[in-house]
């Protein structure tokens, strides 16, 4: 049994339930742990305003005062801006969370023309496909992964083309986890076995962005069906260690 869902959103960024809403919804599909990770930090659309944080740590604390029997964690899916590995995550919101899974949205268009030019845009055209732009991309989540406190890479592969080998080769050595992501599965059975042969560890998360979503670990039927141990699974029957 899953013991905890590790990627969910809230009305802080673009999900439709509150802190308590997520709460209550994991604890009804018997969970012993729940994160809250809403976009951002940037005031970007979709993404959590840096105004809202005080906020949103009071709605987790509320939650934990009111459900004890359940770990309810506070954290932030962050991401990835240019190909230097830049984060919209300052480090002063960071060190207040339990947790950062980090990933690369479309919808959160860098600032910086270099960046826009020579990172985002690739990525909305077939060019993403070419070897050149899988390294520049693969590079960028790397270098995020080496210079900023991240916890887990959110849904591998999706709009974001990277080589998976040199990636898992990555969160092996630096402890971060591979998500098997209920929400967006973009990976094959092969893409699978490559990041499992790195020796990296994976966590199934939902990617809830409603309440009734919480708790969906449906993503980690691709994984069983690829053949793979499910002891490299670590939230499931005991809680992950986030770096």
């Amino acid at each position: 049994m899953f013991y905890g869902d590790y990627h969910t959103h809230t009305v802080y960024s673009h999900g439709k339930g509150t802190v308590e809403d997520n709460v209550r919804a994991a604890v009804a599909a018997g969970l012993k742990a729940v994160a809250i990770t809403d976009h951002g930090i940037s005031g970007y659309p979709d993404n959590m305003n840096p105004e809202d944080f005080d906020s949103f740590m009071a709605d987790i604390r509320a939650s934990r005062e009111a459900h004890p029997d359940i770990e309810v964690l506070a954290g932030v899916e962050t991401n990835i801006l240019g190909e230097n590995g830049d984060i919209d995550l300052p480090e002063s919101f960071s060190r207040e969370l339990d947790l950062v899974v980090c990933g690369f949205h479309p919808a959160r268009v860098p600032r910086r023309l270099r960046d826009l030019l020579r990172f985002w845009a690739p990525n909305m055209l077939p060019t993403k496909f070419i070897p050149r732009y899988k390294t520049r991309n693969t590079d960028a989540y790397i270098r995020a992964m080496e210079d900023h406190r991240i916890s887990v890479i959110s849904h591998p592969l999706r709009a974001c083309r990277v080589y998976l080998r040199p990636l898992g080769e990555a969160a092996a050595r630096l402890g971060i986890y591979m998500e098997l992501n209920s929400k967006s599965m973009c990976m094959s059975a092969d893409d699978l076995r490559t990041l499992y042969d790195t020796g990296c560890e994976f966590v199934c998360s939902s990617d809830a962005h409603s309440p009734e979503r919480v708790g969906d670990f449906s993503a980690a039927d691709a994984y069983v069906a690829a053949g793979l141990d499910i002891s490299r699974i670590a939230n499931l029957g005991h809680g992950p260690v986030f770096r």
